[in-house]
């Protein structure tokens, strides 16, 4: 048909600069139809679809879904509209918190990194720490198959990896302190992450971290073991100090897979809750 008052798919689609198919898709949606077909299947369209298309391809630019825009094409109604517009601006409103939020953790990781690279490494400290809240896994046992013992750190980290946004968890090891101290060999072991809200256990092991005196030690540790020597120098500063240790060792990793790929580089700070005899 040669008639001025027409458009072909081809024509209204390089007006707006989007591609055929892209009609074809609006009209099996029922979004978008052409004006009238012919007796042989040609598609036509109006001057006034332009303007109707047009403001399909801004709602679609705004991530308004087809079927928000059918339901606002059929009435065009300005609240309508207004709602629309409304609706999308609470989605950026949460979207620039989240972005402000992972920017300010980017800067933390960073000044993480940064810290790291400079820790008095070996030397036996002692710091107050505040009571934290930790989920605990079930007991993992260094006598299970290695699969098995993956699966059960793998199943407790996996709601840190579910969750929808990037968040900061603190991710560490828990072993007992008279294995840790005089067995011939660890037997066992729980991972730990810090207690959030948001995160989704079914039945959550939920220990206190108490607050108190910490002995402290920055130190090598591949997948947690750690030298003799260093055991053996926590125990002669416990001695000489006239301090007593209770509960657990804590291992957090500060530096590992992320960070180095030589396991003799990867870095562990080690807790342990100590008081004073006297």
């Amino acid at each position: 048909m040669k008639d001025s008052r027409y458009f072909t798919p081809g024509e209204l689609a390089k007006l707006l600069g989007i591609s055929k198919q892209l009609l074809l898709y609006y009209d099996k949606n029922d979004i978008f139809s052409p004006e009238f077909v012919d007796e042989n299947g040609y598609r036509f369209y109006v001057l006034s679809q332009y303007f109707t298309l047009q403001i399909i391809i801004s709602l679609r630019k705004l991530d308004v879904s087809l079927k928000e825009i059918k339901a606002y094409l059929k009435s065009k109604d300005i609240n309508l509209l207004k709602d629309i517009y409304r609706n999308k601006q609470q989605e950026y409103k949460k979207q620039i918190e989240e972005l402000l939020y992972l920017e300010k953790t980017m800067q933390q990781k960073i000044s993480f990194l940064n810290d790291i690279q400079n820790l008095p490494l070996n030397q036996i400290l002692l710091e107050i720490q505040e009571e934290e809240y930790l989920y605990f896994s079930e007991d993992i046992s260094f006598q299970q198959p290695i699969k098995q013992r993956m699966k059960v750190l793998a199943n407790h980290m996996l709601p840190v990896f579910s969750y929808e946004s990037f968040q900061e968890y603190l991710m560490g090891f828990h072993y007992d302190s008279n294995d840790f101290f005089h067995g011939n060999h660890l037997t066992q072991y729980n991972v730990f992450i810090t207690a959030n809200s948001k995160l989704n256990y079914d039945n959550p092991i939920k220990v206190i971290k108490e607050k108190g005196l910490y002995l402290c030690v920055y130190c090598n540790a591949h997948y947690g073991v750690i030298d003799s020597k260093i055991k053996e120098r926590i125990v002669k500063f416990i001695r000489q100090n006239n301090l007593l240790y209770h509960g657990g060792i804590y291992l957090f990793p500060l530096r590992n897979f992320w960070s180095t790929s030589k396991p003799k580089e990867e870095l562990v700070k080690l807790c342990l809750r100590v008081e004073y005899t006297d």
